[in-house]
């Protein structure tokens, strides 16, 4: 029995519960040059026992050039004795905190169905992958033998500018508020 709870425990401190309160994938313009996406993250302390840290977080990836924009939000807890979270809060190789890795690998499968659905660019299935400088810069047309036997065709879009938008919130926020009332 002591040793299912000390196992318990163990996982509880690998996985930190993780929740997503507010999503946001916005379709600026129906473009699809699309380089990479520039990423803004923060971590907020929200609550802090001992053997536990609830944390805000708030991730929005901006496309480059700007065609579209995803931010998600929620909340995340972390188990464990103050060597354990520190441990989560620390940095990885890339410098990256460990916590917000875990994140990113819980909210990657929302990510990756939205933005599939609405036609815009995925980000990297790693968060490592997204801040590592690319080793080399060729392209697909670099990489094309070039024939003479081979016409190019242009196709242009009327559409410039089309807006998608899709938001989510979830009543979570509302439930902890009247909970705590």
């Amino acid at each position: 029995m002591q040793a299912v709870k000390l196992h318990n425990i163990f996982l509880q401190a690998l996985n930190p519960k993780i929740e997503i309160t507010s999503t946001s994938f916005s379709k600026l313009k129906n473009d699809n040059s699309f380089s990479k996406y520039n990423i803004e993250a923060s971590l907020d302390e929200v609550e802090s026992r001992d053997s536990e840290v609830v944390l805000k977080y708030k991730l929005v990836f901006l496309s480059n050039p700007t065609n579209s924009k995803i931010q998600v939000e929620g909340l995340t807890t972390l188990y464990g004795d103050q060597s354990a979270i520190s441990a989560q809060l620390g940095p990885d190789e890339q410098n990256i905190p460990i916590v917000l890795g875990l994140i990113y690998q819980e909210i990657f499968p929302l990510l990756f169905i939205t933005s599939k659905s609405m036609h815009i660019p995925c980000p990297a299935y790693k968060l490592a992958q997204m801040t590592a400088q690319p080793s080399s810069t060729k392209t697909a047309s670099d990489q094309i033998p070039k024939s003479a036997d081979v016409k190019t065709v242009e196709l242009s879009d009327n559409e410039n500018t089309i807006e998608e938008q899709i938001e989510t919130e979830s009543t979570l926020k509302e439930q902890v508020i009247e909970q705590q009332m």
